[in-house]
């Protein structure tokens, strides 16, 4: 064979192998599968002081609101907030926001600073098999304004300080789409209850 041919013959596979990987290249690796995604909702309750606040209990708390009345004695339970949030598999939701619903009393122009916080999500089960998810950890907290002393001069502003409270939960496991008690928390200065019930389910069914 000629050393012309057999260059041809060099070039000629060369080509075939760089076309080859061209066309690889081009379909790129397989698209991977989307990571599941869930749906979190989370109530506060209010009892005591609050009580005659907020809206009522939605019907798909009924069962939850019957162990925190049998539990804690609270009537008259009343939802002053709700939140919701979207995240994916081992994903964080961070919220912060501002509320009128958690001072002792009614304070214009001095709302509560709030932040709750939901880390690594996953799907799990509890022991008798049922479908779970499990949190990385769980976190709500809130500075309340609270009035402190007398008002001297009704134009003056009225005294107040901040007072936080909040609460956090490490590696803590809820039944798909149960409403479920995480944790309460006592209002400053009063004896005003707090409950927080979160419901996680799967958004992907």
């Amino acid at each position: 064979m000629c050393l012309q041919n057999r260059i041809f013959k060099t070039v000629a596979i060369s080509f075939i192998f760089a076309a080859a990987a061209v066309s690889a290249a081009a379909q790129g690796d397989p698209p991977r599968p989307a990571e599941a995604s869930f749906e979190a909702v989370l109530y506060v309750l209010a009892a005591g002081g609050q009580s005659a606040q907020g809206d009522a209990v939605p019907s798909s708390l009924n069962a939850i609101s019957r162990e925190i009345r049998a539990e804690f004695g609270s009537a008259n339970l009343r939802v002053i907030n709700t939140y919701f949030g979207r995240l994916s598999s081992m994903g964080n939701l961070d919220y912060k926001g501002v509320s009128n619903a958690y001072a002792p009393e009614a304070m214009p122009g001095s709302p509560s600073f709030l932040d709750w916080r939901l880390t690594g999500i996953r799907n799990a089960q509890i022991a008798s098999g049922q479908p779970a998810f499990q949190l990385q950890s769980f976190r709500f907290g809130a500075r309340v304004p609270v009035r402190v002393g007398n008002i001297a001069d009704e134009k003056a502003p009225a005294p107040i300080n901040y007072e936080a409270i909040g609460l956090t939960v490490e590696r803590v496991s809820v039944r798909e789409n149960v409403p479920t008690l995480i944790g309460t928390l006592v209002q400053p200065r009063t004896d005003g209850t707090l409950f927080l019930v979160l419901t996680v389910r799967n958004a992907d069914k």
